[in-house]
């Protein structure tokens, strides 16, 4: 059958050269590679840097020797009758042929890193024409974290995280996982940044309301990787705190003050009360002095409702002689009571004032009595 370039070998040979070429999987592939004429499969690759990656070359014309180029540049030479020339520890190979078929396996044991597509080329010698190309896209896998640790938030309360994804290629895809569930796009923002070795890095967003207690994880990926890379942290979500209410205490505390400024008011009243009783008791009332202007004298018999000795005489009693009260002694059914002094007679003068005899009274005053005795 003659060479058609238009022919689709991934609708003729599905998953033919994926896997190990054993059974009626490798008898199958066969049969198909009978109708054509060379074949390179995978027709692309896209792998993480230092994969292994395997290619296979199969034909069904006779060739002397076989080239394989990665990128235009030979990396491994196979005659017919010596097998592999060389040895490259990057790469090995593996002779799956046939007696009515030749194919041969390609392994390269550390896929390079490369910004642009990288070109597998199986070529025949000297057949022509004998080339078959597939393309090898290689992939980098970076580092990602949340920049914060791990958090305590109030119930309610905004919460932001922010994730860096560094060292990708291409842009990786950063998505949020909270508690299990993925966020939705819309939720948290990311942008990107290319350096000057062609590496990205991404930056994310995450905003979101503390709810519960979970765990926050940022997740990156590209195409290649089978499994993303993670950085996870936990929010601890606690419940809001509750202003303290001081209604009680400043209650308690009105009451007390109102209790002792009570108690100081009482003792106040008490002893202005006293004071005022003690200032009466000692207050002499003017009624009790009785002042005759005209003859410029008190007596306090008048004030006192006192009794008028009547044993007082104007005439000196001691002209009577002590003598002759003696004799008058023995008679003891006429005693006669010795003069009596009044209680006090004061004499002031018209310019003198009420309170200085009060002061007397109360200081020097005496009663004075003169006693006769028989």
């Amino acid at each position: 059958m003659p060479y058609n370039s238009s022919w689709n070998t991934q609708e003729q040979w599905p998953d033919c050269f994926t896997g190990n070429m054993h059974g009626h999987i490798l008898q199958l592939c066969v049969i198909q590679a009978v109708a054509s004429f060379i074949h390179l499969e995978p027709k692309n690759v896209t792998v993480l840097r230092g994969s292994q990656v395997r290619f296979n070359c199969s034909t069904d014309e006779s060739w002397d020797v076989m080239t394989w180029l990665l990128g235009g540049r030979t990396i491994l030479t196979i005659s017919v009758e010596h097998g592999p020339l060389g040895r490259d520890e990057s790469v090995s190979t593996v002779n799956h042929s046939m007696s009515s078929l030749s194919l041969w396996e390609l392994v390269l044991m550390n896929a390079s890193f490369s910004l642009t597509v990288q070109e597998v080329t199986c070529e025949l010698l000297p057949t022509k024409p004998g080339r078959s190309s597939s393309a090898l896209f290689v992939q980098e896998k970076g580092n990602v974290r949340i920049l914060e640790t791990d958090q305590s938030a109030e119930e309610g309360m905004l919460v932001i995280f922010h994730c860096q994804a560094t060292g990708w290629y291409p842009d990786p895809s950063v998505s949020w996982v909270v508690n299990g569930t993925t966020v939705d796009r819309g939720d948290y923002n990311t942008s990107s940044l290319q350096d000057p070795d062609g590496l990205f890095s991404s930056s994310s967003v995450l905003q979101m309301t503390a709810e519960m207690s979970t765990w926050v994880e940022c997740w990156a990926s590209v195409s290649a990787a089978r499994a993303h890379q993670s950085s996870s942290v936990k929010l601890t979500v606690v419940a809001p705190e509750t202003p303290q209410d001081y209604t009680v205490v400043i209650a308690v505390i009105v009451s007390v003050c109102t209790i002792i400024l009570l108690a100081v008011l009482i003792l106040i009243l008490c002893y202005r009360k006293k004071v005022t009783k003690s200032s009466s008791e000692n207050k002499v009332s003017p009624s009790l002095w009785t002042v005759n202007l005209s003859s410029g004298r008190w007596s306090v018999a008048d004030e006192t409702s006192g009794k008028v000795n009547l044993g007082y005489h104007t005439e000196d009693v001691t002209s009577l002689g002590h003598h002759d009260l003696r004799n008058k002694a023995g008679d003891t059914t006429n005693i006669i009571s010795p003069p009596r002094v009044p209680d006090i007679i004061i004499f002031r003068s018209s310019d003198q004032k009420k309170e200085d005899f009060s002061n007397l009274y109360y200081k020097g005053g005496k009663t004075v009595r003169r006693v006769t005795t028989v």
